[in-house]
């Protein structure tokens, strides 16, 4: 086993070993983006920053503020009960909207017009066999996406804020008095950093099959696609954008002989998973800048030595792991 080896797998060993995270994984989304459930029968949804309606597909952006219109089909009358409709307690008011509920449907029997105020988060009706029709008007602030995580080192603990999607976030809630929750409108929020993260990801896992860049570098387009995951599933979009970056076609030149295909595309593999999980330690352990330099050279030293190798082949892959040195070098 090479040098660069045994060092990319004490690297990957000590990160398995010493890194704890308190935060959840998350994962490019599928199907429904919100829904309804349980009272709540259907909902039409407007994104009043972007002027747009909002598709079930479509994610909700945090920054961005919402009117939901729901309707709430109560299942039968009981007298001298009542219900409550909330939303998420760190919601805002839109600028320049002083309600957060517009009732729709004015004629629906336990709707107190008097004593309904519109400008609270919990707003409450009798429950009364009908359909009720409600408008929800609120901001998602933009530290919604952001969810402390806790690093452990043997030098010490490590604590920073993750950008994660939250898939799983009751925006509104019905919620009988004295009763548990009767249904819910629940939508994932991202932000603007994620959904850029997710949509140049979808770009750049279809370069090899759409035959932009050769299926020859499919290993090292695949290692750097799956270490940008990580880095995406542990909150950090930004950086996994970075390492996404570096994969263009045009860094990619016609590949040379089989054997030295084999040598380079394995070396610059290899290279790319250190460089990305240095990248990781780095960023969660700014300050222990000794055990980091430390690193940052190792890795630089590895760079160096595939770099000569590739400017006897193919100047376009030597001048690519040059940039990638220098870039490393600046971190240092």
């Amino acid at each position: 086993m090479t040098r660069g080896k045994i060092f990319a797998a004490a690297l990957v060993a000590f990160l398995g070993s010493t890194l704890m995270l308190s935060l959840p994984h998350a994962s490019a989304q599928t199907g429904p983006q919100w829904s309804t459930s349980g009272w709540v029968s259907s909902a039409t949804v407007s994104d009043l920053t972007g002027n747009a309606p909002v598709a079930a597909n479509q994610a909700f952006l945090a920054g961005h503020s919402y009117n939901v219109t729901l309707q709430i089909k109560v299942p039968i009358t009981q007298s001298g009960v009542s219900f409550t409709v909330s939303v998420l307690s760190n919601l805002t008011q839109v600028q320049g909207q002083s309600q957060f509920f517009v009732v729709k449907t004015p004629n629906y029997p336990g709707y107190n017009r008097t004593a309904f105020t519109g400008g609270a988060k919990v707003v409450t009706f009798g429950q009364v066999l009908g359909t009720l029709g409600l408008s929800a008007y609120f901001q998602i602030p933009t530290t919604f996406t952001n969810q402390s995580a806790s690093y452990a080192f043997p030098t010490g603990k490590a604590t920073r804020f993750a950008d994660l999607t939250q898939s799983v976030a009751a925006l509104i809630s019905v919620v009988p008095i004295g009763g548990s929750e009767a249904g819910s409108f629940s939508a994932t929020v991202q932000d603007q950093t994620i959904q850029h993260y997710l949509v140049l990801y979808n770009q750049t896992s279809g370069l090899v099959s759409s035959g932009k860049i050769s299926s020859t570098y499919a290993p090292l387009v695949n290692s750097v696609l799956a270490e940008a995951q990580v880095l995406y599933a542990l909150g950090y979009p930004e950086e996994g954008i970075n390492v996404l970056n570096t994969i263009t076609p045009s860094a990619f030149p016609v590949p040379p002989n089989n054997s030295l295909t084999t040598y380079l595309i394995g070396g610059l593999g290899l290279t790319a998973v250190i460089i990305v999980l240095l990248a990781v330690l780095m960023v969660r352990s700014r300050g222990k800048s000794g055990y980091s330099s430390g690193i940052v050279g190792e890795v630089s030293r590895e760079l160096a030595v595939l770099e000569v190798t590739a400017a006897k082949y193919d100047k376009n892959m030597a001048d690519r792991l040059k940039a990638l040195r220098d870039k490393l070098g600046e971190t240092s």
